[in-house]
């Protein structure tokens, strides 16, 4: 009876192992993943100081490795790539090598090696199966891939659909995904030769030795095509050349082997460019060409670095525009090998003037000139890239910063945060700001502190935080770049071009019109003439003229506001709207005074008689010339050129007449606030006004000291502590300038405090004997 029970019982669980691995061996993707992440978690255990208890956690991780090849993935590599199974497990006899020799650059270039050799025979497995029509094997193989970094969802993913689907042939489907898959691993190629030089340059010798590793390890899955491509006697001397890399080379050996592979490579393409891809690619390129002198001129001045991150990003930008023109290559040779030749030629000249830290002049001529040759081939209107190349290049550079991450490389990291931020700011964040300001807000707070519950990318990155942590942020943050292209992507309708331009004015203008308006009415209500030099009208018009002139000068003079960088935009709104708190705490306090000390019966009579005598004397009683116009001119010039450069984005992709007809019925609600409240000055007893518009300017004040601490956090001069205990919600971020943020709340608290203190001040040093009221009363 036993017997009867247990043989079907072994024989269902021997069915179920031989099952399991069957499964393991046709869907290998999760042992290749967690090869991966292991040896990522490996290679940070050797950037620390070797210690028995960290050995033995590096010997545990390493056998977890074995385990992981061994498991189902070793077999399924073996059976048809042996090559590819037998430089996997090279990799893995060199990892444990660099474990026991505690070399964290040799295990760099293991890992490399070891990702590799899978990414070869996966790409060759998922061909082979594909071929042989087993579509559901070949999507298996296919996750064992890279990802290109801008994709969402490929068009490689979309064919293997279609196949299993039954609505693409075998041979229809490879036509897409291998040329796709081979176009992403060249470009892969040739941004880790950049990244290559750029480690060589700042003395990085270990994630040297990963980029170099890594560029021969996808040379060598590239080997064929490179073969039919350039043909086998250019491939052959390729080949020689990614041999002869070494990391432990001299610097300027390898630095010209490097120039001289990447020279190679210029006119190489895997497959010839879809004409969407193409037209991406040339708008891509054109954008970096554009940025390379315009952010050297920031980071250069007389031949000395002035601002390192401006340097560092106009580097950047020419190696990713030599990047690109790898892609654009193979069509240019073919439509104009002259323009190919010469724009190679300048992107080499353009890095030796940045090396050298030449003439601004010379680098803008370069890029002048490159442009003019994209121009002429392509034609000038395919080079008007918009706004969507930032949403393109977001999540690239986010899978940058999470290479940068894993390689224990915390500096670069950092850098590639603030290269993030700053196509996030303007690019994304100006147009994002009209349609969806909660989700703006959100984006902008994950580049710096984030919220109590979920740490932003900046204060994850200065506490070096594990692995999960920051992937969690990066997982959140692409997420949301991928909600704002479906936002900005669709486009805005009639009525709902017209409700953001209202909105926009409504946002930004109403707080000028009503701190204007307290003021006028607080001015009128106290006696002072509107009309000649001691008047209030000539300051408070001169103020805000000039602060509309100064928003369109500022905007015309640095490039539209675009060409500021994101940094120094930050700070100017922060010191403009902390110095308009400023004054405005000043009027603020005045009109305290003038609610609870003065006594207005007295005070106009006074006036009235001795007018000659008030325009002479030394102390004023009322607001000066200069407080009234530095407040006009403050208020306006803070909303204004933000103002500006919402409608901005906003007409770029929204119909103007709506615009204009939301933008007029903006100024005209915004009129009606402010008559509201001048009508507040006839209706109401003078002391009661004086008491309202104090209130209000006093939070008007509040909003300003927050949105400027705000300013200054996100120009990296302030630091930002989240806090759980107050409300993470974009409209008190909006309208009140109250964010979780422990700094501003402290500098607003303190604010609040100086209020009441100076009220509390001003009713102890009430004159005896009644009140204003009473004395209007009587």
């Amino acid at each position: 009876m036993t017997a009867l029970v247990l043989r079907p019982l072994v024989f269902l669980i021997s069915l179920l192992c031989a099952l399991a691995s069957t499964a393991s061996t046709s869907v290998p993707w999760p042992n290749a993943e967690a090869l991966r992440n292991d040896s990522a978690y490996l290679q940070r255990y050797l950037f620390r100081q070797p210690s028995t208890p960290l050995r033995e956690d590096a010997g545990k991780r390493l056998e977890h490795l074995r385990q992981q090849w061994q498991q189902g993935l070793q077999a399924a590599y073996a059976h048809d790539t042996a090559s590819q199974a037998a430089q996997i497990d090279n990799a893995l006899a060199r990892l444990e090598q660099a474990v026991q020799t505690w070399d964290p650059g040799l295990a760099a270039q293991a890992r490399a090696e070891l990702w590799c050799g899978l990414l070869d025979g996966a790409l060759r497995n998922s061909m082979r199966q594909l071929d042989q029509g087993a579509f559901e094997s070949a999507a298996a193989w296919l996750h064992i891939r890279e990802y290109a970094r801008t994709s969402r969802d490929t068009a490689a993913s979309l064919a293997i659909r279609e196949a299993l689907a039954g609505r693409l042939s075998a041979a229809q489907a490879r036509q897409i995904i291998e040329p796709e898959l081979l176009g992403i691993y060249a470009s892969e190629m040739r941004m880790a030769l950049a990244q290559a030089r750029s480690h060589l340059a700042a003395g990085h010798r270990v994630q040297l030795a990963g980029s170099l590793a890594r560029a021969q390890g996808l040379q060598r899955l590239l080997s064929d095509n490179l073969s039919s491509r350039l043909g086998s006697e250019k491939a052959q001397l390729i080949a020689t050349r990614f041999t002869q890399l070494h990391a432990e080379r001299p610097a300027d050996a390898l630095a010209k082997q490097l120039a001289e592979l990447e020279g190679q490579l210029s006119s190489y393409a895997p497959a010839q460019l879809a004409a969407a891809e193409l037209e991406r690619r040339i708008q891509l390129f054109s954008r970096f060409l554009r940025l390379i002198p315009l952010e050297y001129s920031k980071g250069v001045r007389d031949g000395e670095v002035t601002i390192p991150f401006e340097y560092f990003e106009a580097g950047l930008f020419r190696d990713r525009a030599e990047m690109l023109l790898g892609d654009l290559g193979y069509n240019l040779a073919e439509r104009a090998p002259a323009a190919l030749q010469r724009m190679t030629d300048i992107l080499s000249e353009l890095q030796h003037q940045i090396a050298s830290k030449g003439a601004v002049p010379r680098v803008q001529a370069l890029s002048d000139e490159g442009l003019a040759l994209l121009a002429q081939v392509y034609g000038q209107e395919l080079l008007q890239s918009d706004h969507g190349a930032a949403l393109t290049l977001l999540p690239e550079v986010l899978s940058e910063l999470a290479n940068a991450v894993n390689s224990g490389d915390w500096a670069a990291a950092d850098l590639k945060r603030l290269e993030a931020y700053a196509l996030f700011d303007p690019d994304i964040e100006q147009r994002l700001m009209p349609r969806a300001p909660a989700l703006a807000l959100k984006m902008e707070a994950a580049f710096w502190e984030g919220n109590a519950n979920d740490p932003g990318l900046g204060a994850l990155i200065a506490r070096q935080a594990p692995e999960e942590e920051l992937n969690a942020a990066l997982a959140r943050l692409q997420a949301d770049s991928k909600q704002a292209a479906s936002i900005l992507s669709s486009q805005l309708s009639a009525m709902g071009a017209f409700v953001q331009s209202l909105a926009i004015l409504l946002r930004e203008g109403l707080e000028a019109v009503i701190v204007l308006a307290c003021m006028i009415g607080a001015v009128k209500a106290s006696g002072i003439p509107a009309a000649g030099l001691r008047g209030w009208r000539w300051p408070i018009l001169a103020g805000t003229g000039s602060a509309v002139a100064g928003s369109f000068a500022l905007w015309l003079a640095v490039g539209q506001l675009f060409a500021m960088t994101t940094l120094q935009r930050e700070l100017l709104e922060g010191l403009t709207a902390l110095t308009a708190a400023a004054v405005l705490l000043y009027v603020t306090h005045w009109i305290f005074r003038k609610a609870y000390v003065t006594d207005w019966v007295a005070e106009i009579r006074r006036k009235a008689s001795h007018a000659g005598q008030s325009q002479q004397g030394s102390r004023s009683p009322y607001l000066g010339w200069t407080t009234l116009f530095s407040l006009a001119f403050l208020v306006v010039f803070r909303e204004g050129f933000e103002t500006v450069l919402f409608y901005q984005a906003l007409l770029i992709d929204a119909p103007s007449l709506p615009v204009l007809a939301g933008l007029i019925g903006g100024a005209l609600l915004s009129a009606v606030a402010a008559y509201v409240v001048l009508g507040l000055e006839a209706k109401l007893p003078v002391t009661l006004f004086f008491r309202v518009t104090g209130v209000l300017l006093a939070m008007l004040c509040l909003m300003m000291t927050g949105s400027g601490v705000r300013g200054l956090q996100t120009a990296a001069l302030v630091p930002a502590t989240p806090v759980h205990w107050f409300p993470d919600a974009p409209w008190l971020q909006l309208y009140f300038g109250l964010y979780p943020v422990a700094e501003t709340l402290l500098a607003q608290g303190l604010l609040a405090a100086l209020l009441v203190l100076s009220l509390a001040l001003l009713l102890y040093r009430q004159p005896a004997g009644g009140t204003p009221g009473q004395s209007q009363a009587a």
